[in-house]
C-alpha cells in the first residue's frame, strides 16, 4: 500500500501546477516553432544539402560532389568580381545612407517650424513607398548617356555629359546614389524618432555648462541614439546584400560585370543557365557573409551602444 500510495503521489507531483504552465507555454508556441522549422530551418539544410550536389533544376536526380561547387567558385574570377561589387556596393551604400540620414534627421529634428516639418518629413519618405521597379525605370531614363535629363542639363551649362549607367567605371556608383535617395527617408524617419525620445534635460545641462554643438552632438546625440544607429546600420548592411530589382532592371551586372552582385549570381545560374549546384553554393556563400558581418557588429559595435 505503501508503494502504491508513494507511487500515485509522485505521479501527482509530476504533473503539478509549474509543468501545467509549461505544457500550456510549448503548446502556445508550437505553431511558431513549427513554422520556423519548416520556412526556416529546414530550407536551410536543403540549400546546405543542394550545394553539397550538382544536377539541373529541372532533373530530380542530383549526383553527390561534395566540395566541388565551393572549389570551382573561388576558382573563379568571375566570382571574385561579383563578392568584389558586393562588398563596395554595400559598404558604400551603408556608409553614405548612415552618415545622411544622421544629419538629415538632426536637421529636422532642430528645426522649430512644425507645418514646415511636416512637408519635410513627408518629402523624405515618399521614395520609399514607391516601387523599386517604377523607381528604376524613371532613373534609367534621368541616367540615360543620350537622351537623361542629368546629361541634359549638364550639356545646357556647357559641361562634359556624365556616363552613368554606361561605364564601368561609374555605373555600380550610380546604383548606389539611387538607392540612398531611395532610401534616405526610411533610415531618417527611424533615427529622428529616436533623437525626439532623447531626454530635454541633458541638453539643458549642456547648454549650462557652455558645451560647444560638436560636442554636445557627439557626447550626447550620438551615444543617446545609438541603439537606434546599430539597428539601422544592421538592416541597411543586410538589405544591400540582398540587392537584386535594381540590378536585374536596370544593369543585367554589366557593363563588363562592373555591376553583377551576389544576389543577381545566384539568380542567374539557378534560373537562366539552370545550374542549382553552383546557385546553391553562391546561396550559401552569402548566408556565411551575413551572417559573419552581423556577428562581427555585434562583437565589435554592440559594446559601443549605449542602453538608457
Amino acid at each position: 500500500m505503501e508503494d502504491k500510495k508513494g507511487s500515485v503521489k509522485q505521479k501527482g507531483n509530476f504533473w503539478n501546477h509549474d509543468r501545467k504552465d509549461a505544457l500550456k507555454g510549448y503548446l502556445l508556441i508550437f505553431p511558431s516553432i513549427l513554422l520556423l522549422g519548416i520556412f526556416t530551418i529546414y530550407p536551410i539544410f536543403y540549400l546546405l544539402d543542394s550545394s553539397l550536389r550538382d544536377g539541373s533544376l529541372l532533373s530530380k536526380k542530383r549526383e553527390f560532389v561534395g566540395l566541388e561547387n565551393f572549389i570551382t567558385l573561388f576558382k573563379s574570377v568571375d566570382f571574385h568580381t561579383t563578392l568584389k561589387n558586393t562588398f563596395i556596393y554595400s559598404v558604400g551604400l551603408v556608409a553614405i545612407l548612415m552618415v545622411l540620414a544622421t544629419l538629415l534627421a538632426v536637421w529636422v529634428n532642430g528645426k522649430a517650424q512644425k507645418r514646415l516639418n511636416s512637408v519635410t518629413l513627408a518629402a523624405m519618405f515618399t521614395p520609399h513607398i514607391i516601387s523599386l521597379v517604377s523607381v528604376s525605370t524613371v532613373f534609367l531614363w534621368i541616367m540615360d548617356p543620350q537622351i537623361g535629363a542629368i546629361n541634359y542639363v549638364l550639356r545646357t551649362l556647357g559641361l562634359k555629359p556624365f556616363p552613368f549607367l554606361a561605364s564601368s567605371k561609374t555605373a555600380l556608383a550610380s546604383l548606389v546614389g539611387m538607392m540612398v535617395w531611395k532610401s534616405l527617408g526610411y533610415y531618417s524617419l527611424l533615427i529622428l524618432a529616436a533623437l525626439q525620445g532623447v531626454p530635454k534635460d541633458i541638453y539643458e545641462a549642456a547648454e549650462i555648462d557652455d558645451t560647444p554643438k560638436i560636442r554636445t552632438f557627439f557626447r550626447i546625440t550620438l551615444p543617446m541614439i545609438s541603439p537606434t544607429l546599430f539597428f539601422t546600420t544592421i538592416v541597411a548592411t543586410i538589405s544591400s546584400f540582398q540587392v537584386f530589382e535594381t540590378v536585374n532592371l536596370m544593369t543585367q551586372g554589366g557593363p563588363v560585370n562592373s555591376t553583377n552582385t551576389l544576389v543577381y549570381q545566384i539568380y542567374s545560374d539557378a534560373f537562366k543557365y539552370l545550374k542549382l549546384g553552383p546557385a546553391t553554393a553562391e546561396a550559401v556563400v552569402l548566408l556565411t557573409m551575413v551572417g559573419i558581418l552581423t556577428f562581427l557588429y555585434f562583437f565589435f559595435l554592440g559594446k559601443k551602444v549605449h542602453y538608457q
